[in-house]
């Protein structure tokens, strides 16, 4: 009988996850319409990345992380709120933005002004018509931002 009891288990687990609906997942909204996403993303500043990604020559990359004493006071202070995801999101944006705009690598370039960010979070409430942003209202910002911080990472020669 023991040699049947993780068959038995398996067979049990299967039943179950099927019973209920699969397993349990977070839910994603499905994207929104193409014609949609790009007005969505209408709201960021646009930034030029050359063609041809090359790593900076006599780069010195800093890690975001090791920045900590430089960070933008607001920003340490939106991650304790509501909207930390979506602040986390819309900075990424920026900071990956103003690396590849100065080409510079170094805490100064990683950290970039708080006050960009804000027009930013300010145009997508009035557009999700929302008071407080979550990570669907960012989800985009995020998305593009990934992209961009690879490019980054590629200028740096390096962690973002």
């Amino acid at each position: 009988m023991s040699k049947n009891k993780p068959t038995t288990i398996l067979a049990l687990t299967m039943v179950s996850l099927v019973a209920f609906g699969g397993p349990s997942m977070a839910q994603t909204p499905v994207p929104a319409n193409p014609a949609q996403e790009e007005a969505f993303l209408n709201v960021l500043p646009k930034v030029t990345v050359p063609d041809d990604v090359r790593p900076i020559e006599g780069a010195v990359n800093e890690e975001w992380r090791s920045c900590r004493a430089t960070w933008p006071h607001e920003y340490v202070q939106s991650q304790k709120g509501p909207e930390a995801r979506a602040y986390r999101d819309i900075f990424g944006y920026v900071r990956a933005v103003n690396v590849i705009e100065n080409k510079d690598c170094s805490c100064a370039g990683k950290v970039a002004s708080w006050g960009k960010s804000e027009p930013i979070a300010k145009k997508l409430r009035e557009q999700s018509n929302t008071k407080l942003l979550s990570w669907a209202d960012t989800e985009s910002i995020s998305n593009v931002a990934d992209e961009l911080i690879a490019v980054a990472e590629t200028m740096c020669g390096g962690p973002f």
